[in-house]
């Protein structure tokens, strides 16, 4: 769960997941993990009083705002070195993701699915009404033209940042190829786990408004949509070798 300025936020998600929705989820050992840039307004704090309190809270943190790629790469060691993940969720910290669909992910994961995505674009899956037109326009329009630039027709939602990963696919991803600075580096690792023979299904997801802090989002603007195509293209014609 990455983290950049969210003290109002993260304390509440903290408590959400380890009182109520973590014990709803049988036959698994389940652990948070938070790194966080060493935000401005020192949310590592507040992190860091709620570790005294739950023993699978862990915090990771780096100097200096690095990127959310790069974030997710150093996230994705950890929980594999340190914690012997089995799986690892991605998931984000302001309630634009509901904590309560933590148990649905991992009831897919139980299923034998290899790749969970929580998708906006299926039935059963929302975008907020208050977004404005040129947000909408992004996301949509954005996820349509990954899906027919890469002829990826079962995949609706490219861009989501709510995913499961079971680790002994991820494994075999190289991260050093996949986790660039930007957050695009998303469908960089879905392609890699399809090409790892993941089995991939979306379940639908409400996305929600964020209620407290400022948007993290940057725009996913043309020339890193066509960058991550041109990474994808380039592997399947083989010029990556």
């Amino acid at each position: 769960m990455p983290t950049y300025n969210e003290k109002d936020n993260v304390g509440r998600m903290i408590d959400i997941l380890f009182k109520d929705v973590f014990p709803k989820i049988k036959n698994h050992q389940m652990a948070l993990l938070i790194f966080d840039d060493t935000s401005p307004d020192e949310t590592w704090k507040v992190v860091q009083e709620k570790m005294k309190k739950y023993k699978n809270l862990y915090l990771s943190l780096a100097k200096g705002k690095q990127g959310l790629g790069y974030g997710y790469k150093r996230a994705f060691r950890y929980a594999i070195d340190k914690l012997k993940a089995d799986a690892v969720m991605e998931m984000d910290v302001d309630f634009q993701h509901d904590p309560n669909d933590v148990p649905r992910f991992v009831q897919a994961f139980d299923e034998g699915i290899d790749y969970v995505i929580g998708s906006r674009y299926v039935p059963g899956g929302s975008i907020p009404r208050e977004w404005g037109i040129e947000r909408k326009f992004l996301s949509v329009v954005g996820n349509l033209f990954y899906q027919v630039t890469l002829f990826m027709w079962n995949v609706h939602d490219f861009t989501t940042g709510f995913r499961l990963a079971r680790v002994s696919i991820l494994k075999k991803v190289s991260f050093d190829r996949v986790f660039i600075r930007s957050f695009a580096y998303k469908t960089l690792l879905l392609y890699e786990m399809m090409k790892q023979g993941a089995k991939v299904r979306e379940i639908p997801l409400n996305f929600q408004l964020r209620k407290l802090g400022d948007s993290k989002m940057t725009t996913n603007t043309i020339i890193e949509q066509l960058k991550v195509i041109g990474i994808i293209w380039a592997d399947r014609l083989g010029l990556n070798r």
